[in-house]
């Protein structure tokens, strides 16, 4: 089964050479609107409040595919920024034609600031995004799975590193690509369907080789061969019962 890379579309950088962030107004109205909803029902029966049970196994597994992986640490900002009932399941793996690739769950516990915008993080990492797509990945077991790719660059020293970096949620039961929707989703099951979603945040990352431009042919290769890698990871840390959005 072949994958192909996404089309990418560069978006337009502002004064300062980073790439603006749209939120339409009316999204920000409709989650502070189920938001306060929802807290009203919790103030009315604190027993919404308890998180339901993950929808993610935090075991990664110890091959996928031609890769072997090998467990790392978790940083000491990871540790101080996020909660202390936040856990981590994270992995490097070699061998396969990428070289190396990154994976990492971060699993959320009783608040929800373990779960956040990556965009956020990466930014403070030194990280610009130059360029932001979904992707849709076909599962072995015939369904489909949407995935977020951002193309990242970095200056270290006098030279600029590249690299892509896919994510996605997953929760009791189902999956999303997008930060707001699993606003939208943690507001309204609480409200209609009394779950409070675990929210797991998965990360799938590999760079790209030195001088290569991410537009190019051979990198493009490299987001394929990402998705390939992605494709075998989800049946492996994604529970049965979760339906994925594809």
């Amino acid at each position: 089964m072949s994958l192909h890379a996404p089309e990418t579309k560069k978006a337009a950088p502002n004064a300062s050479g980073s790439v603006p962030n749209r939120f339409p107004w009316w999204r920000s109205a409709l989650v502070l609107a189920l938001v306060l909803i929802a807290a009203g029902m919790i103030l009315l029966d604190g027993g919404i409040n308890r998180p339901s049970e993950a929808g993610v196994v935090m075991d990664l597994p110890d091959s996928v595919g031609a890769y072997l992986g090998f467990n790392q640490d978790v940083t000491e900002a990871e540790k101080r920024i996020l909660p202390p009932d936040t856990e981590f399941a994270k992995k490097q793996y070699i061998g396969g034609p990428l070289g190396e690739v990154n994976c990492e769950i971060v699993l959320s516990g009783s608040q929800k600031n373990s779960i956040h915008r990556p965009q956020v993080c990466l930014a403070g990492q030194g990280w610009t995004i130059l360029h932001e797509q979904p992707a849709t990945i076909p599962l072995p077991d015939g369904r489909k799975q949407r995935v977020r790719v951002l193309t990242l660059s970095r200056e270290i020293g006098a030279r600029a590193v590249n690299g892509y970096f896919v994510y996605w949620f997953v929760g009791r039961d189902k999956t999303t690509d997008d930060h707001f929707k699993r606003i939208l989703y943690t507001s309204w099951d609480r409200l209609a369907h009394r779950v409070n979603h675990r929210w797991a945040y998965i990360i799938v990352s590999g760079m790209i080789p030195e001088k290569s431009d991410p537009q190019a042919p051979a990198a493009q290769r490299i987001l394929e061969r990402l998705l390939e890698f992605t494709r075998d990871v989800i049946p492996a840390v994604e529970k049965p019962g979760v339906v994925p959005e594809g």
